[in-house]
């Protein structure tokens, strides 16, 4: 039982091209391929056409990686396989019918204890008795972000009620969160996997960024319509070099970087090896979070 991808050696419209099959079922191979947010017109009878920019995240999403004949032999093996000629003599398997992912949500994670802070950073307020939650749910909207999707845990029912009323913006307790950003991290990317109707990528946040302005969500998010395919994007804010928030990644990498995820980490390792673009952003803000303790929500 295993989904499977070949190698890009198809030229079409300017790049290559690889192939994504299951040899168990039709049901996984859509599953699989929606999840990673591959286009449901790119289905062909028996498989998904998929661009070669896609296929490392693919891979790491756990398609198994086959040469072509590999994946012809257990495709045909499978019961699956569509014949050239069968498709000639007007066979064919209905497309799925979701829609393609598009737009960006805000992903901002405010669930820790705060124990050096001294309390749960989502309780927090400035001086002005405004909550770093509004503040922050503000500048992701501001700077271009469709829809915000606030993540808690540590007295998850006292943040929530800081939380911006808004018809596009949500809240998800994550179980784990004691574990660390990981753990939020897992939680809001799940949620967004499961959400109609689909993003093509998450912008990640923090809320004890308090630097987070719109201008540097909007230049981190220019990196999603540079690459031509949004959910393919992976790009992170850097301040003077330093790697940073808001982080940019495409729904085809949610559950590599999900799963890379570790401890306080987040997905900075996943972040590195895939190789995310950096997007400088000194000139906007120094990108510094806080860990000194402010007013706190009574």
């Amino acid at each position: 039982m295993a989904v499977l991808v070949d190698d890009a050696r198809w030229p079409a419209h300017g790049r290559l091209w690889a192939h994504l099959v299951s040899d168990t079922s039709l049901d996984e191979l859509h599953a699989f391929a929606r999840a990673a947010g591959v286009p449901a017109r790119s289905f062909d009878a028996d498989h998904y056409d998929v661009p070669d920019v896609l296929v490392p995240a693919l891979v790491a999403a756990g398609a198994q990686p086959v040469g072509g004949r590999e994946l012809t032999r257990r495709l045909v093996a499978s019961g699956l396989r569509v014949t050239q000629r069968a498709k000639r003599e007007g066979v064919r398997r209905r497309r799925p019918n979701w829609p393609d992912p598009a737009g960006t949500t805000g992903l901002l994670l405010a669930a820790g204890a705060g124990t050096r802070f001294g309390g749960p950073k989502a309780l927090a307020h400035d001086d002005d008795g405004e909550p770093w939650l509004v503040q922050r749910v503000r500048a992701l909207r501001d700077g271009g972000c469709d829809r915000v999707l606030v993540v808690l845990g540590a007295q998850a029912e006292r943040a929530r009620e800081l939380v911006p009323v808004d018809s596009e913006v949500a809240v998800v307790v994550a179980e784990h969160w004691e574990e660390g950003m990981s753990a939020s991290l897992r939680a809001g990317l799940l949620a967004l996997a499961a959400h109609e109707p689909p993003s093509a990528t998450a912008l990640v946040a923090l809320v004890d960024t308090p630097g987070l302005h719109p201008a540097v969500v909007r230049r981190v998010l220019s990196a999603s319509s540079s690459t031509g395919r949004p959910v393919s994007a992976l790009a992170r804010a850097t301040y003077a070099g330093r790697p940073g928030h808001p982080v940019l990644i495409g729904r085809a990498h949610w559950s590599a970087a999900a799963a890379a995820a570790r401890g306080d980490r987040g997905a900075g390792p996943y972040l590195r090896s895939a190789g995310a673009r950096l997007v400088e952003c000194a000139d906007l803000d120094d990108g510094a979070d806080v860990d000194t303790r402010p007013t706190l929500a009574p």
